[in-house]
C-alpha cells in the first residue's frame, strides 16, 4: 500500500515539476536577453570597402560580440550608407584599389586600379562619419583616405618617387614585412605600448604631405608615415599596415582593434 502511493505521488508530481522548472528557465534566459539588450546593448560596426574580401577585417569584432555592418560603396548608395553610419558605433575604413590621382595632384601613369566614383563617394561617407562624431580607424587605404579629406597628398609610387630601401609591397604583390618606430608623443604609442614594432605591408601608394591637423603616429626607417592620428577629433587613428591581417597571433594588433572598441559609443 505505501509503495502504491509513493508511485502515485511521483507520477503525479514529476511531469509537474519537470514543466514549472523548464518554464522558470525560461522566463530566466528571457530575463537575462532583455537585461543585455535594455542595459548592455550590442555595438554595432560598420566596415567601409569597395568590392574587398572583409572576412579579416570582421574576424577581430565578430571574436569580441561585435555586431558588423558590409557597407560595400559599389554596392549601395551614398544615402543608404548614411543610414548604415548612422545606425554604427564606430567605422573602420578598409583597404582597397588606388585613389583618383586628381584628388591630390597625383600622376595618372603611377597609379593601379581606381575608381573616382568610389572615391568622392568615400569621401563623402568620411565626411558624414565626422559629422556624425563617429569614432574611426583606416586601415591602409583608410588611412590614406583620411590624409586626402584633410588636404594631403600621395606618393602614387613609393618605388618610383621615395624610396627602396624598404620593401612596402612584394614584386608578386605579396605581404611584405618591416619595423616601424612609433613616435612617443603619439596616441598610438599608448595604445601599443612599445615605440618599435614589426607590421606587415602591403601597398605601392604612401603619404607625401600630411595633411594640416594631423599627426604623425609612426614611421617606417625609411621614414614613410606608417600611421596618423587626428588629435582635434574625438577618436581618429589610421595606419597603414593591416592589423586584421596578423590578429589572430599578434598582440599589437589586437590592442588596435581593443581601442577602437573600447572608443566606440
Amino acid at each position: 500500500m505505501k509503495e502504491r502511493k509513493a508511485k502515485k505521488k511521483i507520477n503525479k508530481s514529476s511531469p509537474l515539476r519537470i514543466f514549472k522548472l523548464g518554464l522558470v528557465l525560461i522566463i530566466a534566459v528571457l530575463a537575462i536577453v532583455v537585461i543585455r539588450d535594455r542595459f548592455f546593448p550590442k555595438k554595432l560596426v560598420a566596415i567601409v570597402h569597395n568590392n574587398q574580401n572583409i572576412s579579416k577585417v570582421e574576424y577581430p569584432f565578430g571574436s569580441n560580440n561585435i555586431m558588423l555592418m558590409d557597407v560595400d560603396t559599389s554596392q549601395f548608395s551614398l544615402e543608404d550608407i548614411k543610414e548604415m553610419v548612422d545606425e554604427a558605433d564606430g567605422v573602420v575604413f578598409a583597404g582597397g584599389n588606388d585613389f583618383d590621382p586628381s584628388l591630390y595632384g597625383g600622376n595618372p601613369d603611377l597609379v593601379e586600379d581606381y575608381s573616382k566614383e568610389d572615391d568622392e563617394k568615400s569621401l563623402d561617407i568620411f565626411a558624414y562619419a565626422i559629422e556624425k562624431n563617429k569614432p574611426i580607424l583606416g586601415i591602409c587605404r583608410g588611412m590614406q583616405l583620411m590624409n586626402i579629406y584633410y588636404g594631403g597628398s600621395l606618393y602614387d609610387d613609393i618605388k618610383s618617387q621615395y624610396s627602396t630601401e624598404i620593401i612596402h609591397r612584394g614584386d608578386d604583390k605579396t605581404f611584405s614585412y618591416h619595423n616601424v618606430n612609433i613616435r612617443d608623443d603619439s596616441y598610438l604609442r599608448e595604445v601599443i605600448g612599445e615605440n618599435q614594432i614589426e607590421v606587415n605591408s602591403f601597398h605601392h601608394e604612401g603619404i607625401r604631405k600630411l595633411a594640416d591637423g594631423l599627426d604623425i603616429g609612426a614611421e617606417s626607417p625609411d621614414g614613410l608615415i606608417e600611421a596618423i592620428e587626428n588629435p582635434y577629433y574625438s577618436y581618429m587613428i589610421g595606419v597603414q599596415w593591416h592589423p586584421e591581417a596578423s590578429y589572430s597571433d599578434d598582440e599589437y594588433s589586437r590592442r588596435i582593434f581593443a581601442d577602437f572598441i573600447r572608443n566606440m559609443k
